[in-house]
């Protein structure tokens, strides 16, 4: 499984006001932790998909709308990597 980064993001910005302390202790996992996923090429391991799964269920949240079930396909254009839907979301 695969965080859509920018799905997490999204929910990060309502949830914590875009603050990453904030939405770490809401998931109860350290703030280097969910930065470094959220913002290099690092995956998330058991424990943070764990955490983040538990917080879906405690807050009423589809945990299927933020994660791939398969490895995303990336497109590279310059500098910017953009991340495609591969349409295998919630099934």
């Amino acid at each position: 499984m695969y965080l859509n980064k920018e799905k997490i993001k999204e929910l990060m910005q309502v949830k914590a006001g875009g603050n990453y302390h904030e939405f770490a202790r809401q998931l109860r996992i350290d703030v280097a932790q969910l930065h470094r996923v959220l913002n290099t090429q690092a995956k998330a391991g058991p424990k943070l998909l764990g955490c983040f799964m538990r917080y879906c269920q405690d807050n009423g949240l589809d945990f299927k709308q933020y994660i791939f079930l398969e490895e995303p396909l990336h497109v590279c254009n310059s500098s910017q990597t953009t991340v495609l839907d591969t349409g295998t979301e919630g099934k």
